[in-house]
């Protein structure tokens, strides 16, 4: 698989050869928070973040032996100077929403004389702007071709672009770097079983980065990444990261089969969690072999309940039956159901945000991320919004309450008061508290269902403790709480996957509800802005006027 570089007229430098022993410190940005981070309830738990930065531990595996690797995660430990000076070459990888952070991060090794190299989504949607501040972008996945990257590296040839259009073949990417991890300061293991989307969604870059074709690893790979898992001395849930886990549903009922006798003959050590698209409902064998292979919960891309607004942007799996079904069906087989929401298609109107509320009441979603539409780069709604003249300059992220970065048909203060309310009812203690409670009810458990092994009873005191102490007695919806606690106590103290999904619910509150209250802050500020601006246009247009005159 080749490389391909920028010509030398746009900035090919020259690099002095590192040598075969470098050293390399890889940085993960600290994720500003957002309904996926969860930060609230992690000051409940033992664990510090969420989970890993899966990308880089698999750089980690492609790199030569003879390279002294370094990971530091800026979610768990600041980064000095010294880290910096320490390494022949910084490796940072970012999501979009991690972008001032990955700035921050190469300017810094900048300044201080240190190579720098970025990789990962956001370099491969954005790679001119990484240009300007990085020494080595890379584009696409390196699978294939580090070795080719690393040697250019060592010898001074490194290109200052390296863009990978081919896919590579995931059954011969070595198994993630999981030792260079502080696992004890996680709550939640990554592991990769697919790559890619057969779907067609306007907004999604999935599909650009991976391809439309899902390439799947082997089941012995996936189960020889958790039998090292194991060997390191996880016992917690473990999130299959794939944006769809189901986008090859027949390689995923193959693996789930042998996820189920790997976890018989180990005693259930551990639980699953993924995403997939909702036609997940409308595969009645492949949801069996996933909750008899331990899954509890699902991860769904619901977007709207407007059927016009999946037509617009073609989601249109979620066409294809009817979603309260989809979600009923999902849970009477036994996962209990997260969603992600959107709001800012073209063909939303104003009543879309009412909408929006009675399905995720109705469907009792008690985990409900709703965001604005962003036209992500590179993607089919980037090039119709740029074709349109409506692109604006980005200041966010999709996953963090940031406005679109487009010009909405829909009036922006409208947009942004309607996403204010919708988000404020979802997240009223009250009705997340009595969402969260309609959801454990659905939700078919079964007996063979497991918890993971941690935490520890001790663990288990200390969640309660601080979760008692900050929700029950400090909070403002201690009433809500107390009222779900006892609910949840009473009517499953013998029910072990109701009782710890419910107890999982139950301290999520602690995130889900501040942060609700700080999106709406956000909003507000938003709003002033927009009327601001348009306060002061009338002034801006007399002034021309008279310039004219």
């Amino acid at each position: 698989m080749a490389c391909s570089s920028i010509p030398a007229s746009e900035g090919e430098g020259t690099f002095p050869p590192l040598g075969k022993n470098l050293k390399a410190l890889l940085v993960w940005p600290k994720i500003p928070n957002s309904f996926w981070t969860f930060t609230g309830m992690m000051d409940l738990l033992p664990e510090t973040v969420v989970m890993p930065p899966l990308g880089l531990i698999t750089v980690a595996a492609l790199c030569p032996k003879s390279w002294t690797l370094r990971l530091l995660d800026q979610a768990l430990e600041e980064l000095t100077d010294e880290d910096i000076l320490w390494a022949d070459v910084v490796m940072v990888s970012a999501m979009t929403v991690q972008r001032e952070g990955l700035r921050e991060v190469l300017a810094r090794a900048r300044r201080l004389g240190r190579r720098t190299m970025v990789g990962g989504p956001y370099a491969s949607g954005e790679p001119s702007r990484m240009l300007a501040i990085a020494d080595h972008v890379v584009v696409g996945e390196p699978d294939e071709v580090f070795g080719e990257i690393a040697r250019d590296l060592e010898e001074g040839t490194a290109r200052r672009l390296y863009e990978i259009a081919e896919k590579p073949d995931v059954t011969q990417t070595p198994a993630p770097r999981f030792d260079l991890l502080k696992l004890d300061r996680y709550a939640s293991m990554s592991v990769q079983f697919s790559r890619g989307c057969p779907f067609q969604c306007e907004f999604c870059d999935i599909i650009i980065l991976y391809g439309r074709k899902p390439r799947t690893k082997l089941p012995a790979q996936m189960l020889a990444e958790l039998d090292t898992l194991l060997h390191l001395g996880w016992r917690k849930q473990v999130f299959i990261v794939d944006d769809n886990f189901i986008g090859n549903h027949a390689r995923a009922l193959e693996l789930a089969v042998e996820l189920e006798k790997w976890q018989r003959a180990r005693g259930y050590p551990v639980m699953f969690y993924t995403e997939a698209s909702m036609d997940l409902a409308r595969k009645p064998a492949l949801m069996e072999a996933m909750v008899r292979a331990n899954f509890f919960y699902v991860f769904l891309g619901i977007e709207s309940p407007s059927k016009e607004s999946l037509q617009e942007v073609k989601k249109l799996q979620n066409l294809a039956m009817d979603p309260v079904a989809c979600i009923e069906t999902i849970h009477e087989k036994g996962l209990w159901v997260t969603g992600g929401f959107i709001v800012g298609f073209d063909s939303d109107r104003e009543g879309i945000f009412e909408q929006q509320v009675e399905f995720i009441e109705r469907t009792a979603i008690p985990w409900a991320l709703i965001n604005f539409l962003h036209a992500l780069p590179r993607t089919a709604l980037y090039d119709r919004m740029q074709k349109e003249g409506r692109i604006l300059e980005s200041r966010g992220s999709s996953s963090d309450g940031t406005p679109p970065n487009f010009r909405t048909l829909m009036d922006p203060e409208v947009l942004l008061k309607g996403f204010g309310s919708t988000v404020a009812a979802i997240y009223d203690p009250e009705k997340f508290y009595a969402r969260a409670w309609r959801s454990l009810e659905r939700w078919n458990s079964k007996s063979y269902q497991h918890p993971a092994k941690e935490p520890t009873p001790a663990a288990i005191a200390g969640i309660l403790a601080r979760s008692i102490w900050l929700q029950g007695l400090r909070s403002p919806y201690r009433k809500a709480y107390w009222k779900f606690f006892f609910k949840i106590l009473t009517h499953f103290a013998f029910d072990r996957p109701k009782l710890w999904m419910g107890v999982t619910i139950m301290v999520s509150g602690h995130h889900f509800i501040p942060y609700a209250g700080e999106l709406a802050r956000k909003v507000e500020r938003e709003l002033e802005r927009v009327q601001d601006s348009r306060e002061l246009l009338p002034v801006a247009v007399e002034q021309e006027s008279s310039a004219v005159i």
